[in-house]
């Protein structure tokens, strides 16, 4: 096969692992898309391809890893590409991995689909149209913290383009599950003060309007699940973002317990302040691949026959 200058090698036989050469070659989203269903087997790769998610074991769950890598590169390489993606008809199937027994098929959605909706408000559209929201939710409890990550940042990213989907988050117990990556142990596979700091603003942007006013019922909700404790925790990290976005929801939260105590109407809750979601250089959601750039390898794959 044509060398290139970044190469992961990988082991398989059959045809679905030809028309995957193919696929890439041409760089063909379709091609791509009709071998998501593939169930072909890969043998091996020659190293591990990414900190926390299992390598793909079929050309399947490698096709639907080439749309994640082509989705996270989008905003350096090709902005278009996560509409073309879609309009491939590329969601549906990605979120039928969701439902799959393999656990190299689910991570693989979970982290293709955070990429597929950073900053894509059609494609956060078809992803809750195609009825992923109660499988994310399970994840936010996952072992894995990568799991947990990339699941809360992709809610979150579905829950902003419309209410009726954030009050279908809620009904669904989501803001238990939000408040409680605000606590979790560290994992040696992520950067920690950038985990809890996307922990903490997923849970802001979930109780908040857009105009930054607070939703007081969510509010009281999150409150109810012990984010208030959580959250002061964190305002004595170390990391001057974690403990400034700690601050900022507990004083939201603050006033919609004021409120509560005065009863106060809501509309006299001022707003939070207007805060600056993390991200790294490429805009990209945080807990998806840490390491873009070493997923960015897949797109040089040689295949080893």
């Amino acid at each position: 096969s044509k060398k290139r200058a970044i190469s992961i090698g990988y082991h398989a036989k059959g045809d679905d692992a030809e028309r995957f050469d193919k696929a890439f070659e041409a760089n063909d989203l379709k091609a791509f898309v009709a071998l998501l269903a593939s169930q072909q087997p890969i043998e091996s790769f020659e190293e591990r391809m990414h900190p926390w998610a299992e390598d793909p074991r079929t050309v399947g769950a490698l096709a639907g890893t080439q749309l994640a890598i082509l989705a996270s590169m989008a905003e350096k390489d090709n902005p278009r590409v996560k509409d073309d993606i879609r309009e491939a008809g590329g969601i549906p199937p990605i979120v039928d991995f969701l439902k799959s027994d393999q656990t190299d098929r689910v991570q693989t959605a979970v982290v293709a689909l955070s990429f597929l909706t950073a900053e894509c408000p059609q494609n956060a559209r078809a992803v809750y149209d195609a009825g992923a929201m109660p499988f994310l939710l399970k994840h936010l409890d996952s072992e894995v913290a990568g799991m947990r990550a990339a699941a809360a940042t992709t809610l979150r990213n579905v829950c902003m383009e419309s209410d009726d989907f954030r009050q279908k988050f809620v009904d669904l117990g989501g803001i238990r599950g939000l408040v409680q990556q605000l606590s979790v142990a560290p994992d040696p596979a992520l950067n920690q003060a950038d985990v809890q700091l996307e922990s903490i603003l997923n849970l802001e942007d979930v109780i908040e309007r857009e105009d930054g006013s607070v939703i007081e019922a969510y509010a009281r909700q999150a409150l109810a699940a012990g984010a208030e404790a959580k959250l002061r925790q964190l305002t004595k990290s170390v990391d001057e973002e974690v403990r400034g976005a700690a601050e900022e929801v507990l004083e939201a939260l603050a006033r919609v317990k004021e409120c509560g105590n005065k009863q106060v109407a809501h509309a006299a809750c001022p707003p939070a302040q207007e805060r600056l979601r993390c991200g790294n250089d490429l805009g990209l959601p945080y807990g998806s691949w840490p390491l873009p750039g070493l997923w960015a390898a897949l797109v040089a794959l040689d295949r080893l026959a």
